[in-house]
């Protein structure tokens, strides 16, 4: 199993300028901290999750069923992956449309005093939060 990050790591991860692959490497480490959930907490193996037919949305369901992902840890990981969908399939995203979707990100905890030079920092911060919540799920 691989090693959890530390936020600096994960922060360091998300400082690239290009929006694609922020918005996509921020999905790629929420998702895949949420299939080493699903492998250690219901023992479902790593090719079952690996499947093209085992959805994010089937993953969330499995785990806000079981209670373990709600609130608003349950509303970023939508919106991040809300976020993602636009930025894999349309070559040039509705830039409105993000915005809202990062307006909607909660902190999950304090409101952080933002950089005002640095775009999108909401949602690297809400990012960080938000694997930082599901990696404790794993233990």
């Amino acid at each position: 199993m691989r090693k959890s990050l530390s936020s600096s790591e994960l922060r360091k991860i998300l400082e690239t300028t290009n929006e694609r692959d922020l918005f996509m490497v921020g999905h790629i480490y929420i998702e895949n901290t949420i299939d080493r959930i699903l492998e250690k907490r219901f023992n479902i193996p790593s090719k079952s999750i690996d499947s093209t037919r085992f959805t994010t949305d089937l993953k969330m369901d499995i785990l806000s069923e079981s209670g373990l992902i709600k609130g608003n840890v349950k509303k970023n990981i939508g919106l991040i992956n809300s976020i993602r969908t636009r930025y894999a399939h349309k070559l040039e995203p509705n830039e409105q449309r993000i915005g809202n979707y990062i307006r909607e990100l909660d902190y999950l905890g304090s409101v952080p005093k933002l950089s005002a030079n640095k775009k999108f920092e909401k949602y690297r911060i809400c990012v960080i939060k938000t694997y930082s919540a599901l990696d404790k799920m794993k233990k």
